[in-house]
C-alpha cells in the first residue's frame, strides 16, 4: 500500500486553529486587543461562540487536508 504523505504545515495551523478556537469556547470571550486587554476590548456571549466553533471547525478541515 502506498503511505499517504502528511503536510506538517497545515498539521501546526490545524492545530493552533483548534487551540485558539477551544479556548474561546471554553471562556466564552475572544479579546480583540493587540497589545493589552483593558475594559471593552473583549467580545462574550453567542459572537464569541460562533467564531470558536469556527476556528475548532477550520482547524479540523486543515488537518482533514493535511492527509491529501
Amino acid at each position: 500500500m502506498k503511505r499517504r504523505r502528511i503536510d506538517e504545515g497545515l498539521v501546526i495551523v490545524g492545530l493552533v486553529l483548534i487551540g485558539i478556537g477551544g479556548y474561546a469556547l471554553y471562556q466564552g470571550e475572544i479579546f480583540l486587543s493587540r497589545l493589552t486587554v483593558s475594559e471593552g476590548q473583549s467580545m462574550g456571549g453567542i459572537g464569541a461562540l460562533v467564531i470558536g466553533a469556527l476556528f475548532v471547525a477550520a482547524g479540523i478541515y486543515f488537518l482533514f487536508q493535511s492527509r491529501r
